[in-house]
């Protein structure tokens, strides 16, 4: 099965240790309009994707848009999408 990428769009996001005892970046990723997937980034690929998107607090990344890849049944982000730093 060859594996599918899309773009979606990050919703409700979040930065705390949740319920796995250590400080990770979640957040869900919405490709349509009811369709969503919890993503959680651990802390060194978090600080990574945080840069990428230069934003100054993580509840800046709400409705941002990020490459996902769906590899079989399990979606994940690929890399930011940066498209909206785009001058026109």
């Amino acid at each position: 099965m060859e594996n599918k990428k899309y773009m979606g769009i990050i919703k409700n996001v979040g930065f705390g240790n949740r319920d796995i005892g250590r400080p990770v970046l979640f957040f869900n990723v919405y490709s349509s309009e009811n369709i969503a997937s919890l993503q959680i980034l651990e802390l060194e690929e978090a600080v990574k994707f945080i840069k990428e998107y230069g934003v100054y607090d993580v509840k800046e990344l709400e409705g941002k848009p990020v490459w996902m890849v769906r590899e079989g049944a399990i979606n994940k982000v690929s890399r930011p999408c940066l498209i909206w730093r785009i001058k026109i």
